[in-house]
């Protein structure tokens, strides 16, 4: 009789993946519902657990749920004045009803390295010839091309996680030949132009600000390709979930798959006109 997973046993074989380089002690990584002793029965993993996401994981009868970003609203899931919120408190009580427990697998899965999220948006993005790399970023050497055509690809790339384009910020015919990508949020564009001098970022939405990372882009500096914090990292999730099949094949393990969070609304037609009139008679850069 083959024995039956708990979600403790999950944790811990996510815990043991870390290998040689520890894991740390003060993580987010921990259970926001339920508990190790809850029997999986199936194991649904996204990139959020939107009230959706908890909803179809129940209807495929998952009683556990590997979320990769936080279950309350809150990067530590530790502000208890949110319960003064409705949709903070309707969360916690589906999750109470359906007895489904919720384990968080973000700081490993960030680093992870050879299969963690950055590694998984470099292959996603083409990018294959890796010049160097930290704990949270990495360098490729690009065919040289310029940063608009450059940007045009990584759009033409992301349409299956529904990004409506991406934005570029910077000189769009700068000639580029090394790319700077990072994890998630984790792009700090100033911090990567210091540290390996690229001649184009990738940068998140969550992960710089315009008005100091952008108008350094516009004033001279390395062009910044934006593109939506979870669309960067839903290759990575895809990828736990098949980490989790290898370790786990007497469960059913479902990757949720989720796509941008936003869509891009257009004004109407004379109005759209206009603006390109007045944005080609006053350019940014």
């Amino acid at each position: 009789m083959t024995e039956q997973v708990t979600a403790g046993h999950v944790d811990t074989y996510l815990r043991s993946l870390a290998g040689d380089w520890p894991y740390p002690n003060d993580t987010v990584d921990t259970f926001k519902a339920g508990g190790p002793n809850t029997i999986v029965t199936g194991m649904a993993v996204a990139w959020l657990p939107f009230t959706w996401a908890l909803e179809k994981a129940s209807t495929l009868d998952c009683s556990l749920f590997i979320t990769h970003e936080p279950t309350f609203y809150d990067h530590w899931d530790s502000r208890n004045e949110l319960f003064n919120l409705k949709i903070p408190r309707e969360r916690r009580r589906l999750l109470e009803r359906s007895g489904m427990a919720v384990l968080r697998c973000h700081d490993l899965w960030d680093r992870y390295p050879g299969l963690g999220i950055t590694t998984a948006w470099g292959d996603h993005l083409g990018l294959d010839r890796l010049i160097t790399s930290d704990e949270y970023s990495r360098v490729y050497a690009v065919e040289p091309t310029t940063a608009r055509e450059f940007a045009s690809q990584v759009a033409g790339r992301l349409i299956s996680e529904g990004q409506p384009g991406v934005q570029l910020v910077g000189d769009g015919d700068t000639l580029i030949e090394t790319v700077c990508i990072g994890t998630g949020a984790e792009t700090p564009y100033l911090d990567l132009v210091a540290k390996f001098d690229p001649d184009l970022v990738v940068c998140s939405d969550d992960g710089m600000n315009y008005w100091r990372d952008g108008a350094f882009a516009v004033d001279g500096g390395p062009p910044i390709v934006v593109v939506h914090h979870g669309v960067s990292e839903e290759p990575g999730v895809a990828r736990l979930a098949e980490q989790l099949r290898s370790g786990f094949p007497q469960v059913k393990v479902h990757h949720i798959a989720q796509r941008c969070m936003y869509e891009l609304i257009p004004p109407p037609t004379a109005e759209h006109e206009q603006n390109d009139k007045d944005r080609s008679d006053n350019p940014i850069s």
